[in-house]
């Protein structure tokens, strides 16, 4: 299967996750909007990405092995042009703990819980770019305001599984 990309080829974004069906999953439906992604399946893989390229945000899972998202995070922080994280994790009520605001106390600029609505991923991608941009405090009148609707290609309304009905 080959997907067409668009022609202006919008930001960078690296996807961290070790599931890699959702990997996979993430890679198509930033693909079909634009989005130039590159792929790590953990976080020691993805230090050495971006230490060796320009990336413009990062899209990390929490629970990974060899180096999690918290301590991606923590070498994220540490560069010298940080880039803005949204940390994703499923919802873990058997600890009692809430790893997405832990993540969010740990510096994320956003978070999202798995599974989510693609269309709601997208707008949180754009709302994050635009923050992090450097003259954040300068966004054009509507420029936010109606944005356009996003390519969800078939089959992947919802991203990192279903959700329970």
């Amino acid at each position: 299967m080959h997907l067409q990309l668009p022609a202006v080829i919008r930001h960078s974004i690296l996807i961290v996750d070790d599931d890699l069906a959702a990997r996979r999953q993430l890679c198509r439906l930033l693909a079909a909007n634009g989005y130039a992604v590159i792929e790590a399946g953990n976080g020691r893989v993805a230090r050495g990405l971006l230490a060796a390229q320009e990336i413009d945000l990062v899209l990390s899972d929490i629970f990974m092995p060899e180096c999690d998202g918290f301590e991606l995070m923590a070498a994220i922080r540490a560069m010298e042009r940080p880039v803005p994280v949204i940390a994703m994790s499923e919802h873990e009520s058997w600890t009692g703990l809430s790893f997405l605001d832990a993540a969010n106390d740990l510096g994320a600029a956003a978070v999202i819980e798995k599974p989510f609505r693609a269309d709601v991923l997208l707008r949180l991608l754009d709302e994050t770019l635009i923050g992090a941009a450097p003259n954040a405090s300068t966004v054009l009148f509507g420029a936010v305001a109606e944005p356009e609707p996003g390519c969800i290609p078939s089959g992947l309304e919802w991203v990192g599984g279903r959700p329970a009905e």
